[in-house]
């Protein structure tokens, strides 16, 4: 998998209780090995907790809260998938404020499976997900279907910007 251009950037993945554990630790794995700095962002102050399969997974300290969070902080932003965590994050204002952002921005975003109706919420169509690639890019914004993330992960490299800097406030 390339990802280069996540190397030293900022990364955050804005996630509440219920995101898919599996994904996300799928994710930070990708993000190590490149050396990109990646950030909770949750609604929950200091723990989140991840779902498992059929019961709760891991709790991860969060980096952030949703409420103090400015797109400016970061190079990029991933959401996962997680039915729970999108209920949840779906109520939140201070996730659509975040997401209106880094759009408004042209800033990199990927939404991974349900993670992508939150765009819907904001009033930001998706761009359609190929039947080949399960992954949809319109300019800077990147969907994936949770099986396809990586081939998400790779789009969303390519339109992370090359000169490190954020223009988001």
């Amino acid at each position: 998998m390339k990802l280069s251009n996540f190397s030293g950037k900022t990364v955050a993945v804005m996630v509440a209780s219920g995101f898919d554990e599996d994904l996300f630790i799928a994710i930070q794995r990708a993000m190590m090995s490149v050396n990109a700095k990646l950030r909770i962002v949750s609604r929950e102050a200091g723990l989140t907790n991840a779902w498992n399969g059929s019961s709760w997974g891991m709790s991860y300290p969060a980096d952030a809260t949703l409420s103090t969070t400015l797109a400016i902080d970061y190079d990029a932003l991933i959401i996962p998938t997680g039915e729970r965590h999108f209920t949840t994050l779906s109520g939140e204002a201070h996730a659509k404020r975040i997401i209106r952002a880094f759009t408004r921005e042209n800033m990199p975003v990927l939404t991974i499976g349900d993670g992508t109706q939150l765009l819907d919420l904001v009033d930001i169509a998706a761009p359609a997900i190929a039947k080949d690639t399960g992954v949809g890019v319109e300019g800077t914004l990147v969907v994936a279907t949770k099986d396809a993330f990586e081939a998400g992960l790779e789009a969303l490299n390519e339109a992370i910007l090359g000169d490190g800097e954020s223009v988001a406030a």
